[in-house]
């Protein structure tokens, strides 16, 4: 048995709770962070860019499991979160479809957690405007690791406008 990490609070800051989820960018990010590339399908490692939206936060804690763990209440979302566990750390088995991501906002700044980044469940990392050259530091930090990484991992750039070399969603 190995025991759970937590989320990962160096490279990322967990999404705000609060706003009404967005169900059509609910069900785009979803699609494309559980789906898979058509060029290479067990790629670890997808980037998209988005333009911004204020939804963003919402359909983050719709994907982490935020709102469904507020709507069980206290004893049956610790059971939740427990059966969560079990699979995660006892009987070493995938994650189940609808299982929570890890998913937070990219803390800028030094490029050390992201370098030593390995995720614990499927995780979208989410990356505020922000200049060309952090983002690109940070994408080629993770690009650099995710032979290693064992669960999915999708980062989403807000940007306004489209991004070289990234799919724009």
């Amino acid at each position: 048995m190995r025991l759970p990490r937590g989320f990962d609070n160096a490279l990322m800051m967990p999404p705000a709770q609060r706003g009404v989820v967005d169900g059509a960018l609910l069900a785009s990010l979803r699609a494309w962070c559980e789906g898979s590339d058509v060029d290479a399908p067990n790629k670890p490692l997808r980037v998209a860019s988005i333009a911004p939206h204020d939804g963003l936060d919402g359909v983050a804690c719709a994907l982490d499991g935020s709102h469904a763990l507020a709507r069980l209440g206290r004893w049956r979302g610790l059971s939740w979160r427990l059966q969560i566990l079990w699979r995660e750390c006892v009987t070493m088995r995938g994650p189940s479809a609808r299982d929570p991501w890890d998913c937070g906002w990219w803390r800028p700044g030094s490029l050390g957690p992201a370098e030593a980044f390995r995720p614990r469940r499927a995780t979208l990392l989410m990356v505020r405007e922000c200049d060309a050259a952090a983002a690109a530091a940070l994408l080629a930090a993770l690009h650099a690791n995710s032979p290693a990484f064992t669960q999915p991992v999708r980062v989403v750039v807000v940007s306004a406008s489209a991004i070289a070399g990234i799919e724009r969603r």
